[in-house]
């Protein structure tokens, strides 16, 4: 037997653990590589919600202090004790929540939407939440 076919013998033998082993090694990679894209996805995810939370951030506060400055100020001052009915405060709520919906970004509603459930049903208390910290005063002053 000579070196050749010697050698072409040994590479017949080895060709089915060498294709495993490419296999294994190709399995691996995109293994990796998956992971890899999942991250990716998770942080485009995790700055597309955390982008859309400021935004509703600044518009709630626009919307309550919107509200307060036009609304509010003005029912207030049209009653015997300067405080609203409940009816007042419903009118408000519902000032408040049209202005929020029609100056947030619609790109962002989706993704508070996809995130948190349909806006009807968390709105209400998000903007009471910025009303509160307004009254208590932990948002600052617009300069």
């Amino acid at each position: 037997m000579t070196l050749s076919a010697f050698a072409l013998e040994l590479v017949e033998i080895l060709l089915p653990v060498i294709a495993l082993f490419l296999v294994a090694l190709i399995g691996y990679g995109v293994a990796l590589l998956r992971k890899k894209i999942e991250g990716i996805d998770n942080e485009i995810a995790r700055q597309s919600l955390s982008t859309a939370l400021t935004e509703a951030e600044s518009v709630g506060i626009d919307a309550v202090r919107a509200t307060n400055q036009v609304l509010v100020n003005e029912l207030r001052a049209k009653s015997e004790d300067g405080k609203l009915t409940e009816d007042e405060a419903k009118e408000a709520m519902g000032v408040a929540k049209d202005y929020f919906l029609g100056h947030i970004t619609s790109g962002s509603l989706e993704i508070l939407e996809a995130s948190l459930g349909p806006v009807q049903e968390w709105l209400e208390g998000f903007i009471e939440a910025k009303l509160s910290a307004e009254k208590r005063g932990l948002i600052s002053p617009v300069h």
